[in-house]
């Protein structure tokens, strides 16, 4: 049984988290490329538990930065965006890609008050159709993942996205583990009758079959340098053994990647 500790250890990734602390040191797919186009669209998003906004430079480099700017917390999506970066509406301060304020027009023209304001800003790269964000301690931040779809041209790829409200930890112990799939995706008509066991094999096929007989499968995982391999294994009726079709092969090390193959027989 997991505590309600350690649900909140494992489920909270705002700043100063441990998981926040762990997801933050990987490179995170934000938004598709189209999204954002070069000029004045900006777009905003809630990455880690923190607000913020992307968008592109007139040159078409990907920004993110944080929703609110610190002078007077006016939202920085009703920003402009220039050459240099993102300019607040509110006061026209001007802040370049890295946060760096650059130009306060309000200030004294001998002033230096702007050198010693930074945002919160974090380096991007758009690559495979994807917007992709660094929002880790490391300086300079690692290099991107070379996942091989993003290194293949445009026209051999289609990339779409899904919102899905959860944890991400918690989405991902619900993928491997196939247990549930007994009850929560059996069909509506499932009951423990003989009669409705049968229409379930006839009507859904072997793995659904399998599913409904054997309710406790067996689990293997194989560690391996590429990722991890997850099975679980069911049985008829009648004992004879077979393999799941939720069986799973996660191959990726960042946590936002799961690469699922199913197999059944």
């Amino acid at each position: 049984m997991l505590s309600h500790e350690d649900n909140l250890l494992l489920t909270q990734v705002g700043q100063g988290t441990p998981m926040g602390a762990l997801l933050r040191e990987y490179w995170m797919p934000i938004v598709q490329s189209g999204e954002v186009e070069p000029g004045d669209k900006v777009k905003r998003v809630q990455l880690l538990g923190e607000r913020l906004v992307v968008y592109r430079g007139k040159l078409g480099q990907p920004g993110l930065i944080g929703e609110f700017c610190p002078h007077r917390l006016a939202s920085l999506y009703f920003g402009r965006v220039e050459d240099a970066g993102m300019r607040c509406v509110y006061h026209g301060w001007q802040y370049g890609l890295d946060g760096q304020c650059l130009e306060m027009p309000c200030e004294p023209a001998e002033s230096s008050f702007a050198s010693k304001v930074r945002h919160v800003a974090y380096p991007c790269v758009d690559q495979g159709g994807v917007i992709w964000a660094y929002m880790g301690p490391a300086s300079p931040p690692p290099p991107l993942p070379a996942l091989e779809w993003t290194l293949l041209p445009e026209s051999n790829t289609f990339i779409s996205k899904r919102v899905q409200e959860c944890n991400w930890f918690q989405a991902l112990e619900g993928g491997i583990d196939s247990s549930h799939i007994s009850f929560l995706h059996a069909p509506l008509h499932h009951t423990d009758s003989e009669v409705t066991r049968e229409l379930d094999r006839a009507s859904f096929g072997v793995g659904e079959a399998v599913q409904t007989a054997d309710r406790a499968p067996r689990f293997e995982v194989v560690d391996t340098d590429y990722g991890v391999l997850i099975g679980a294994r069911r049985s008829w009726p009648d004992g004879r053994r077979t393999g799941t079709r939720g069986s799973s092969s996660r191959t990726s090390g960042c946590p936002w990647t799961t690469r699922r193959s199913s197999t059944g027989w």
